[in-house]
């Protein structure tokens, strides 16, 4: 709510008698729709990811060094060696974006039925995310199954 506070997209407010129990709404203004950041409420296993997106990269791992037997008494050194500024670039160049849209268009481009589309720039607080057209969506599945991060979840409680 707060990242809607601050681009001016607070949600208007509801009116039963004018818009009646309306459940399930994908474009009403007085609705949080879930194009927003969810990281901080959802982690993508693993086994959630489409891989194919993703090549395989070896993982940059901090090495550490000891002190000897002889050494051990009075040693204060930092055993854990930090990556160097290329290694830890690199590192953060293997990051799958778990659970967030990278903006791959890949749902937008295998939706058969043309329900996913891109939101506006003005109605998105954090980057540009798509959003659902419920009543062309067929719920083939396909969306979620190409969706490389685990953003798309068609919340069938399987997991």
């Amino acid at each position: 709510m707060q990242k809607l506070s601050e681009a001016s997209l607070t949600p208007e407010g509801y009116e039963v008698e004018k818009e009646g129990d309306l459940r399930g709404t994908d474009d009403a203004r007085y609705a949080v729709h879930n194009y927003e950041d969810r990281a901080s409420a959802e982690i993508i296993a693993s086994d959630r990811l489409f891989l194919g997106h993703f090549p395989f990269t070896p993982r940059n791992k901090r090495s550490s060094s000891g002190p000897s037997a002889d050494e051990v008494l009075g040693h204060f050194a930092e055993r854990g060696v930090g990556l160097t500024t290329e290694q830890a670039v690199s590192e953060s160049g293997r990051c799958m974006s778990c659970g967030m849209c990278f903006e791959c268009d890949n749902c937008v481009i295998y939706c058969p039925q043309d329900a996913i589309f891109r939101v506006k720039k003005d109605q998105a607080t954090t980057g540009r995310y798509v959003d659902t057209d419920y009543t062309k969506c067929i719920g083939c599945h396909i969306c979620a199954d190409v969706c490389p991060t685990g953003y798309i979840d068609m919340a069938m409680g399987d997991h």
